[in-house]
């Protein structure tokens, strides 16, 4: 992270490979003309406030915002006064997208807020940054893999829904009934409780009491039984080996996957195939 700060925004070229990642640390004075690009710029709002400003369109941010500017978009970024901001920029070319024409066209100007999202956002930023200052010659794939995991979770629908936060909601329960509706369809990325917590800018206790009031259950166990339940789907669909099930449910451990499913099941993967009339030679 660098303290060195800019009263001009920075020139932003990409390089061949499409990808270029920055921090930008505004000085009090901070001052920027109306700028457009051909590119998409993902912007993590590391600290202070603002807004950033359209030509029709003006959109405050706050420390932990993610803000989004498509292609062609003339912008600009005012810091408040006395709250000089510090962002990490993603500037992200077009020519990554040329697999799907319809992509490019999904962008639109917006700031997001959810804190599970912005998390996620801020640690792969983070992590670019690095990478860009080594030296190693497969900088360029680990950039662009980066690029469109981000570009993949801003477009994600369930990113955009507005929903009304229930009366008596503190911001925290509704991160959490967020981060539970994520989980339902990634299980399979859970790590480990801590990192979930973090990821949630939650402690750990704080975090399992806030999930198991939402869920009914601990975390492990919910995202044990969501890796069980996709298993059953797969076992039942298709012919593929169990241990491929195994790991495309995210355990890596085959005995692991045995026991937490019998667990969860009540019979081992093989019967359960079985009574689904999709037993195959190769799991016996």
């Amino acid at each position: 992270m660098s303290d060195r700060r800019t009263s001009r925004p920075v020139d932003e070229v990409l390089p061949d490979f499409g990808v270029f990642v920055f921090e930008s640390h505004h000085t009090g004075d901070f001052s920027m003309d109306f700028r457009s690009h051909r590119f998409v710029k993902l912007i993590y709002v590391l600290e202070g406030a603002g807004k950033l400003e359209t030509q029709t369109i003006t959109k405050p941010f706050q420390s932990g915002d993610v803000i989004v500017v498509p292609p062609d978009l003339r912008h600009r970024v005012v810091d408040a006064p006395e709250q000089p901001s510090r962002l990490y920029v993603a500037c992200i070319s077009l020519s990554l997208l040329r697999f799907d024409s319809t992509i490019a066209k999904r962008f639109a100007f917006f700031v997001l807020g959810d804190p599970h999202l912005t998390t996620r956002v801020a640690v792969t930023m983070r992590r670019m940054v690095y990478r860009q200052q080594t030296l190693d010659d497969a900088i360029s794939l680990s950039m662009v893999a980066d690029a469109l995991r981000l570009l993949e979770s801003v477009l994600d629908p369930r990113t955009h829904v507005r929903k009304r936060v229930a009366r008596g909601m503190t911001r925290d329960q509704e991160s959490m009934r967020r981060y539970v509706s994520y989980l339902e369809d990634y299980f399979f990325e859970a790590t480990t409780i801590d990192e979930a917590a973090a990821s949630l800018g939650m402690s750990r206790r704080h975090f399992t009491k806030l999930f198991s009031q939402q869920t009914g259950t601990t975390w492990l166990n919910f995202v044990r039984g969501k890796a069980v339940d996709h298993a059953k789907k797969r076992l039942q669909d298709t012919s593929i080996p169990i241990a491929s099930v195994a790991f495309e449910c995210g355990f890596n451990d085959l005995t692991t996957f045995y026991r937490q499913f019998k667990k969860h099941a009540g019979m081992s993967p093989a019967k359960y195939r079985q009574q689904s009339g999709q037993a195959d030679d190769s799991d016996r």
